[in-house]
């Protein structure tokens, strides 16, 4: 079972002078308490009197990542305002700070509240978001791949740094974007970063179940989650992906209880959550639940989204987290393990495009 914590990074102490070490802290607990991966979400919006705060998640990945080992971070942008080669250029630098620990959180979500911002009012309402996304990331990934493995010789005796026979513009003209590359920044330490996508609502399913590596699905009960998940899986086949289609993420809110008595006023007053699932218990009954899940293969993980009173998320950790590891279902990040995020989620390394277009046919 893999573990997400989805810091949505809005609190009031998001951009005071204790950001830092609120971000060092919990990043540090994340990680010893054994999750794989830290999201950061975003929402580039700023509007009304009093905007919500948020820290730009690529300045909080490399802060974080230089106080983590293991963790997997995944940054947030939307594909409406950001270019293709400034995208791949800060997640493939990403990508090399972290030793391949990053992944990328693509949404393509445009609200005119941010268009006016970034000046691209034009571009906040595409006629289709999904396809104007799908050729964002096509060519994210083609730049990514611009740099084959061995591109660098580092030949003291020939005085060859590089290969140029294996660095390669992409020239890509399409529908929405016009990039010759290649990038300025060598291929990715994972080739690729896995891509995640946090659903808002059922209708980017199509694009995530053809595009996306981890899915966590809008969804707030234990129905929906597995209504989604299989929807996910059908569509990936579709698109040719029932080898390896995404992995399924159920978002949760967990309200633990100190007994059983407790555990029935918290599901009495817990707040409903329409985009994802409240939980409400003793510590081993939670750790029962997402047990459960996973053994039915109701889904690979869970992405936590902490309780909004005080002493929620300190009790998860402390309580449910050894309950679940008791029961086998976790295991904290070891030494050993495996040292890239793609590798801990039990995804391939891909083949870089340009050699596998490369590669003589045989017979």
């Amino acid at each position: 079972m893999l573990l997400a914590y989805l810091h949505r990074g809005a609190g009031p102490e998001a951009e005071t002078a204790f950001a830092g070490s609120l971000l060092t802290s919990l990043a540090r607990e994340v990680e010893r308490a054994g999750f794989d991966l830290l999201v950061f979400d975003d929402e580039p919006r700023a509007e009304a009197a009093a905007p919500r705060l948020r820290i730009d998640p690529f300045t909080a990945a490399s802060f974080v990542a230089t106080r983590t080992r293991h963790l997997g971070l995944a940054v947030t942008a939307d594909a409406a305002y950001y270019e293709p080669f400034n995208l791949a250029r800060l997640t493939a630098s990403l990508d090399h700070i972290t030793h391949g620990r990053a992944a990328l959180n693509l949404v393509h979500d445009p609200a005119r509240g941010a268009a006016i911002n970034f000046g691209v009012r034009d571009r906040a309402a595409p006629l289709d978001p999904a396809r104007h996304a799908r050729e964002f990331l096509g060519v994210v990934r083609a730049l990514w791949d611009s740099w084959e493995d061995d591109a660098f010789l580092r030949d003291k005796a020939s005085g060859r740094f590089v290969d140029g026979a294996r660095i390669h513009a992409i020239a890509h003209r399409g529908e929405y974007f016009q990039v010759q590359g290649p990038l300025n920044v060598a291929r990715p330490p994972q080739g690729q970063l896995p891509l995640v996508h946090v659903e808002r609502s059922a209708a980017s399913r199509p694009w995530a179940a053809a595009e996306a590596d981890i899915v966590v699905v809008a969804a707030a009960h234990e129905a929906g989650v597995r209504e989604a998940g299989e929807a996910l899986r059908a569509l990936a086949a579709r698109e040719g992906r029932d080898a390896n289609p995404p992995l399924v993420f159920a978002p949760v809110v967990p309200w633990v209880a100190g007994t059983p008595g407790e555990a029935e006023r918290l599901r009495a007053r817990a707040p409903f959550r329409p985009d994802a699932v409240v939980l409400a218990g003793t510590p081993d009954e939670i750790a029962a639940t997402l047990q459960d899940w996973a053994a039915r293969r109701i889904v690979d993980g869970f992405a936590v989204l902490p309780a909004p009173e005080p002493g929620q998320w300190p009790r998860f950790v402390e309580q449910v987290v050894p309950a679940l590891a008791r029961r086998g279902v976790i295991a904290p990040a070891v030494e050993g393990a495996a040292p890239t995020l793609r590798g801990r989620l039990g995804l391939a390394r891909p083949a870089n495009r340009h050699v596998s277009l490369l590669q003589p046919v045989n017979g």
